[in-house]
């Protein structure tokens, strides 16, 4: 992994956020921008700057919600995870093993899936930071450790805003050829 690499992990959320596009009405009259946070970290990995991971139970989790199922297609959503720069994390003994560990910790209200998706972070040695709009995880920011004893930032997703249109555009637009003098 390159030093300027960074490895975040997903919660299910991300991925619906990112998938419906959401936007949150919050006091005030502001809006949490949701889509546009996930896709900040999105255009960021496509730039080879981010690798995103991401337990397979989301496979099954994103698709919970009633309003996805009607708009979306079973292809739809499983290319959201076919990506170069995005890994899909098996849940396997170690993960359970390690939910169970964290459910059993005293956590008040840590469910099964929330346990996984910790636990699976955690796992992770690489993953600097998981990335959530669940306010029961977010109050859990810094307060479980890796195993390299690191404490695991737990926080909304970020990095940046996305490319304006026009520099997206270009980036994927050739360059134009050079025509010799005459």
């Amino acid at each position: 992994m390159a030093s300027s690499l960074k490895r975040v992990y997903w919660d299910a959320c991300a991925w619906i956020a990112l998938i419906q596009k959401e936007k949150i009405p919050k006091p005030g009259g502001k809006i949490e921008d949701r889509d546009q946070m996930c896709r900040g970290v999105i255009e960021a990995a496509k730039k080879g700057n981010v690798e995103i991971l991401t337990s397979a139970l989301c496979l099954a989790e994103v698709c919970k919600n009633p309003g996805l199922v009607k708009t979306q297609t079973s292809d739809k959503v499983a290319a959201f995870f076919e990506r170069d720069f995005i890994f899909v994390i098996n849940v396997d003994t170690a993960v359970g093993e390690k939910a169970r560990e964290l459910m059993m910790g005293g956590y008040a209200g840590l469910k099964p899936p929330d346990a996984i998706h910790l636990a699976t972070a955690l796992l992770s040695p690489s993953v600097e930071e998981l990335h959530t709009f669940d306010g029961r995880l977010l109050d859990l920011d810094g307060l479980l450790k890796k195993p390299t004893g690191e404490p695991l930032k737990i926080c909304k997703p970020d990095y940046g805003p996305p490319a304006p249109l026009l520099e997206q555009l270009n980036a994927e637009k050739p360059a134009p050829e050079a025509h010799p003098e005459g």
